[in-house]
């Protein structure tokens, strides 16, 4: 889990892409994730996430952190998946 929080940490940080505050996800995110190495944040009240396209599992990622603690990192096939996952988990708001 350590390694893939470090290597989306070097990759580009294109800013909030996702929050739990309105429930959506900013048009283009998920091609814009998987066109390279980039990185986006997840901003929540339980949680802060950041989301990234695994080409090797051709995946999307969320490491999810609470209280600066590394939680786990979360894996789903849309970014619409994750939402809903980390929201089950970690509550949406």
């Amino acid at each position: 889990m350590e390694k893939e929080f470090e290597k989306a940490r070097d990759y580009e940080d294109i800013g909030t892409v996702m929050s739990n505050f309105d429930h959506k996800i900013n048009e283009g995110t998920e091609k814009k994730l998987k066109s390279g190495n980039f990185r986006g944040s997840y901003p929540a009240m339980g949680f802060y996430g950041t989301v990234w396209f695994d080409k090797k599992s051709k995946e999307f990622k969320c490491g999810i952190m609470q209280y600066h603690v590394r939680k786990e990192i979360l894996s789903a096939p849309s970014l619409e998946e994750i939402m809903d996952i980390a929201s089950e988990k970690y509550g949406n708001e």
